[in-house]
């Protein structure tokens, strides 16, 4: 699925070279996306994809440059990390799970993000793809507990958006693909490649002005292995 649309990519007030940047950049977001989506569905049969917005308080909004909240991004991440290893280490000793407060960070097995600026979202903010357990049977409150989660990691200052509580808003957009999705699904399996290589792919429009050339603003990460 690849769409090369310009309204993910294009912005007139562009040079050409930048414009050839853009969609090269554009595309290989798109395929790195999709790569991954397919590689979690190999892994396991279904997940619950959230489809949570990182924000921070409006309050605090002025006090946040790219970098922290790049800083707090990075800290989530390596909560979900620690969380699973600290799992995996209880099996291996043979330390019983019994007593092991499992939390959403252990339920993530994978996700996709986008940072970007932008006053509709509240300035600095990223946008998040999990692949969350089917154990958790309720996607709306397991997008809530993944953004309570940001919240401690920014020490409060974080906010968030549960986009699973309107996943039928997305339904003109790209389909519904948030929710329950079985790897069997071609319906909702479209939505959600859709909503990865277009809408977390795209490039145009609302890139952080205080980014260096070097910061990343798409990636990936699996946290199963």
């Amino acid at each position: 699925m690849i769409d090369s649309s310009k309204k993910y990519w294009f912005d007139k007030n562009d040079d050409s070279h930048t414009q050839k940047r853009k969609k090269q950049r554009f595309i290989r977001n798109q395929i790195t996306g999709l790569n991954f989506e397919d590689e979690m569905f190999e892994l396991r049969k279904s997940y619950q994809i959230l489809y949570p917005t990182l924000k921070i308080d409006e309050r605090l909004r002025d006090d946040v440059t790219f970098i922290t909240m790049q800083g707090y991004r990075d800290r989530l991440f390596q909560r979900i990390k620690d969380a699973h290893a600290y799992e995996r280490k209880r099996r291996r000793i043979g330390k019983p799970l019994k007593d092991f407060e499992r939390t959403i960070l252990n339920d993530i097995h994978g996700l996709i993000w986008r940072q970007e600026y932008g006053e509709d979202c509240g300035a600095h903010h990223i946008h998040i793809v999990a692949f969350a357990s089917v154990s958790r049977r309720d996607h709306v409150t397991a997008c809530d507990d993944l953004g309570m989660a940001w919240v401690r990691v920014t020490n409060g200052w974080g906010d968030f958006h549960n986009g699973n509580r309107y996943v039928h808003s997305y339904r003109n957009k790209w389909g519904v693909a948030i929710g329950y999705v079985h790897r069997d699904d071609d319906k909702k399996r479209s939505a959600l490649q859709k909503l990865i290589g277009l809408y977390m792919a795209k490039v145009a429009g609302q890139e952080p002005i205080d980014r260096g050339e070097d910061d990343k603003l798409f990636g990936r990460r699996m946290f199963d292995r």
